[in-house]
């Protein structure tokens, strides 16, 4: 493991991104409650442009390195990135085990908000059903439009189920290639 600024004017390149080779993998750490960048260790850098990452050779390595230290500190999510750093998303997001489930892309968020999607479009019908049946009057306006919104709000969560999934799929496509390429380790 190799500790790497992110920005060094006195580095040749002075990208990080120029540095790291292209069977390297660099780890992002952040804590939990304020997303502010850290070290591993979870101690925030002192000024923002001492910012660093640490960089693996394998992903093995960097998934066994980044389990460790969340599992000494607890509130620390660490991104796991391939060489081309944050232009894709993560190949792995490392969080402390008691936290897993507060994380969004998690199944056990998806189920919840299918479960409220759901949950919405089904108590949106009798809504709709007064809202028809008060058509002649301006006592159909609220429950229509309430009904509408729990439509909407219903429609978007399963929306965002299913590009989360599909989120899901090409990280683990890549994680596949990655592991068929054995730059795992």
């Amino acid at each position: 493991m190799q500790i790497l600024r992110l920005y060094d004017p006195t580095r040749r390149p002075p990208n990080w991104t120029d540095v790291i080779r292209a069977d390297q993998f660099a780890a992002f750490a952040k804590q939990l409650g304020t997303g502010i960048a850290c070290d591993l260790d979870g101690r925030v850098f002192d000024d923002p442009r001492q910012a660093a990452c640490a960089v693996f050779d394998s992903f093995r390595e960097a998934r066994r390195e980044c389990e460790a230290a969340v599992a000494r500190t607890s509130a620390v999510q660490i991104d796991i990135f391939d060489a081309q750093g944050r232009a894709n998303p993560p190949l792995l997001t490392v969080v402390h085990p008691d936290r897993a489930t507060t994380q969004d892309a998690g199944p056990q968020a998806a189920r919840r908000r299918s479960l409220i999607a759901w949950g919405l479009v089904v108590a949106s019908a009798p809504l709709m059903v007064l809202a028809f049946t008060l058509e002649d009057s301006l006592m159909g306006i609220l429950p229509g439009f309430i009904a509408a919104n729990m439509l909407l709000f219903g429609g978007r969560l399963l929306w965002f189920n299913l590009g989360m999934r599909e989120t899901e799929r090409v990280r683990e496509e890549r994680v596949a290639r990655v592991s068929m390429d054995g730059r795992d380790g």
